[in-house]
């Protein structure tokens, strides 16, 4: 098997509004274990390779094992995973509060954990795992994944309120209060964590936090040194202090660590094949 290869396609335009992305990933990496950062996102994999395994949340140890087809809720600690033998699995990405017009739970009963799909959806996690593995290439499986989203796509009570707030939040992370947000919207404190908890998985505050680090992240891409005292002020942390300190909680490791390992797993990103 090839070393990791990796593909990533836009939804189709009436997915756009809750689905980031469709993405897969092959072969056999340098790294056997990785650690997946908090990125706001629910993401639903389905396996066609290796067992893959979760064996960190946070600070705490785990062993837990996937071999079909699992989701995994939004994280606000770092998920590490790790698998022998490489990977070859196909995933969505959704946008946060998005998974919720597709399955028929609130998502905060998933949040900070990895499900088995079967316990979701029952039966039909075998069926979506055999449909997709009946396709001719990436491409036609991609294709394929995007229908059975159509087909399972309901009613998504509370998303525009949601989404209205969650671009707040992602302008403005933790700088604007959740009852600014509140009052923007026209709608109590109490609703609004409400509605974030059933559909998103997370408060809204936290969220604010999620995308504060996100937007650090984002910058950190491609560069080789930062300034992190001026990052820290611009993206609306106290200090630098107080940016470690949510690099640590939300990472695991030190802002310096963290854009060294950046630099070391940027993979290869290959032409899908339709």
């Amino acid at each position: 098997m090839r070393e990791i290869e990796f593909f990533s396609v836009q939804p189709r335009a009436e997915l756009a509004p809750f689905v980031e992305a469709i993405w897969g990933v092959r072969g056999i990496g340098q790294h056997p274990t990785e650690a997946v950062v908090p990125n706001g996102a629910i993401e639903l994999m389905v396996n066609f390779g290796p067992v893959q395994e979760v064996v960190g949340r946070g600070d705490r140890l785990l062993r837990q094992t996937f071999k079909k087809a699992w989701l995994a809720g939004i994280h606000d600690r770092r998920l590490v995973h790790a698998s022998e033998c490489g990977a070859d699995h196909i995933a969505v990405r959704f946008r946060p509060g998005g998974a919720h017009a597709f399955f028929d739970l609130r998502m905060d009963e998933v949040a900070n954990h990895v499900v088995e799909l079967d316990l979701v959806i029952g039966r039909e996690s075998h069926s979506l795992r055999d449909r997709l593995g009946a396709a001719s290439s990436d491409g036609a499986r991609v294709e394929a994944f995007q229908d059975w989203l159509i087909e399972r796509r309901r009613v998504h009570d509370g998303f525009e309120v949601v989404d209205r707030a969650l671009v707040m939040l992602r302008r403005y992370g933790s700088r604007a209060p959740v009852t600014t947000v509140c009052k923007n919207l026209g709608i109590s404190n109490k609703h609004l964590i409400e509605q974030f908890r059933r559909l998103v998985g997370l408060p809204p505050k936290i969220m604010g936090r999620i995308a504060r680090f996100q937007q650090v992240v984002d910058t950190c891409r491609g560069q080789q040194a930062i300034d992190w005292p001026d990052l820290a002020y611009a993206s609306g942390y106290a200090d630098q202090s107080h940016l470690i300190r949510e690099f640590r909680r939300l990472a695991g490791v030190t802002p310096s660590d963290f854009l060294v390992q950046t630099v070391a797993d940027e993979l290869r990103v290959p032409e899908l094949d339709r």
